[in-house]
C-alpha cells in the first residue's frame, strides 16, 4: 500500500478552528458569515478532500484533509458543527464541479431542499448551480474531487487529438454530456447520480486504490507528477462512466425524489435481467422491500415481481431472436426451474409461446428477403 494508507484507513489530525483556515485552505469561502448559504471558490484547477467521520454524536468529530498541487491542509471539526445539529443548515454552492464518493458508511445529500441517500460505493456529480450540504449519519469516509470546468474539459477533449481511438470514447460518456449541457445552460438545477453495478464486486477496493494513488501523488510529488495525476483523474472518469461499473442517471431538481429511487431500481433490474430478489434490492438500495414495491407500483402500475419479469422476458426474447440456443437452455440461463412457468409468462407478455415467437421472427425474415 502507498504512503497515504494511514490517511485513507483512519487519519487523525490536530484540532484546529476551521474558521481560521478560510484564508489558507484551497477553497475560498465567500460570504462566510451568511446564515443562508455560502459560495465556495476554488482558485486552482482541482482539489481533493478526504473526510473521515467517526459518528454523529455531539462529541464525535470529522477529520478533514484538503489537497491541491499548491496547498495541503489538515484539520478537524466536531460532527455537531459539520452536520448542523440543532442549527439552521447553511447550504453552499461552488464555481467548480464536485464528485462526491462514499468510501465507507452512508451520507445524506441535502440538495435544494431535498434529501438523497448515498451508500458505500455510490457517487454523485454536483454542478455549479446547486445549493447543498452533506450530512454524516455514522462512521463515514467520503472523498470529494473538485475540478474546474476548464480542467475537466481539457482532460476529456484532449482525447480528440489522441492517436488512440479508444481514448475518445469518454466523449460519449454521461459525464461529458452532463458537463457540456451544463456549460450550455448555466444555472441548470441538475446533477449526476452514480450507483454501483450489482456485478461490480471489486468496487470498494477500486475506489480506495484510486483515492490512495491520487493522494500519494499530491503529497509526494516528483518529476512527472502532473502527468501521473491527470492519468489517475482520467482513470477515475473512465471508471465511473463505464456501465460495467456504474449506472448513471441525470437528475433534474424539478423531479420527485421518488424518481431517483425508481431509476436506480430500473438500472439494477436491467443489468440483472430482472433476476434480483427483493432482498437483493433492499441491500443494494438501503430501502425496505415494501417501499421499493410501492415505488415500482407508482411508476409502472406493476407489482415488483411483474416488473422484474418484464426485464427477464425481454432478455428471453432477445436470446430467441439473436441466438440459436434451445428454448430449454434459455429458460435455464434465466433461472427458470419450471419450463411450463416460463412458457406461460412468456405467452402472457408476448401473446405467443417462445417457439411461436422464434418462428414468427424467421417467417418475417424470410418475407423480407423475398
Amino acid at each position: 500500500m502507498g504512503k497515504s494508507t494511514a490517511f485513507i484507513n483512519e487519519f487523525d489530525f490536530t484540532d484546529h478552528d476551521s474558521a481560521l483556515l478560510s484564508d489558507s485552505a484551497s477553497i475560498k469561502i465567500n460570504n462566510a458569515n451568511s446564515d443562508t448559504y455560502r459560495f465556495l471558490h476554488m482558485p486552482y484547477p482541482f482539489q481533493i478532500t478526504l473526510e473521515y467521520c467517526n459518528g454523529d454524536k455531539n462529541n464525535d468529530y470529522v477529520n478533514i484533509m484538503t489537497l491541491s498541487a499548491e496547498k495541503q491542509i489538515m484539520y478537524q471539526e466536531s460532527a455537531d458543527y459539520k452536520n448542523f445539529t440543532g442549527k439552521k443548515a447553511i447550504m453552499h454552492y461552488h464555481d467548480y464541479y464536485e464528485f462526491v464518493m462514499v468510501l465507507e458508511g452512508s451520507i445524506i445529500q441535502h440538495i435544494e431542499g431535498k434529501d438523497y441517500s448515498y451508500n458505500e460505493g455510490s457517487c454523485c456529480l454536483i454542478n455549479r448551480s446547486l445549493c447543498h450540504f452533506e450530512k454524516y449519519q455514522a462512521k463515514t469516509k467520503v472523498l470529494y474531487i473538485g475540478m474546474s470546468a476548464q480542467f475537466i474539459l481539457d482532460l476529456m477533449e484532449g482525447t480528440k487529438n489522441s492517436p488512440f481511438l479508444a481514448e475518445s470514447e469518454i466523449l460519449n460518456s454521461p459525464v461529458y454530456e452532463f458537463i457540456k449541457e451544463d456549460l450550455k445552460k448555466p444555472g441548470e438545477k441538475a446533477y449526476l447520480d452514480f450507483i454501483p453495478a450489482f456485478q461490480n464486486q471489486t468496487l470498494i477496493h477500486d475506489l480506495h486504490s484510486m483515492a490512495e494513488e491520487m493522494i500519494n501523488i499530491i503529497l509526494f510529488p516528483k518529476f512527472g507528477a502532473s502527468f501521473a495525476l491527470n492519468s489517475k483523474f482520467c482513470d477515475f472518469l473512465r471508471y465511473i462512466s463505464h456501465p460495467e461499473f456504474y449506472h448513471c442517471t441525470t437528475i433534474h431538481m424539478d423531479a420527485n425524489t421518488d424518481f431517483l429511487l425508481f431509476a436506480r431500481i430500473a438500472h439494477l433490474l436491467e443489468e440483472s435481467d430482472g433476476r434480483l430478489t427483493r432482498s437483493d434490492l433492499e441491500k443494494q438500495l438501503n430501502y425496505s422491500g415494501d417501499y421499493i414495491s410501492r415505488i415500482v407500483k407508482k411508476y409502472t402500475g406493476l407489482k415488483l415481481f411483474d416488473y422484474s419479469m418484464s426485464f427477464c422476458l425481454k432478455k428471453a426474447a432477445n436470446l430467441l431472436s439473436d441466438t440459436d440456443a434451445s428454448i430449454a437452455s434459455i429458460a435455464t440461463e434465466l433461472q427458470f426451474t419450471n419450463r411450463t412457468h416460463f412458457y406461460n409468462l412468456f405467452k402472457e407478455q408476448y401473446g405467443m409461446t417462445p417457439k411461436e415467437y422464434r418462428e414468427s421472427l424467421k417467417s418475417s425474415a424470410s418475407s423480407s428477403a423475398v
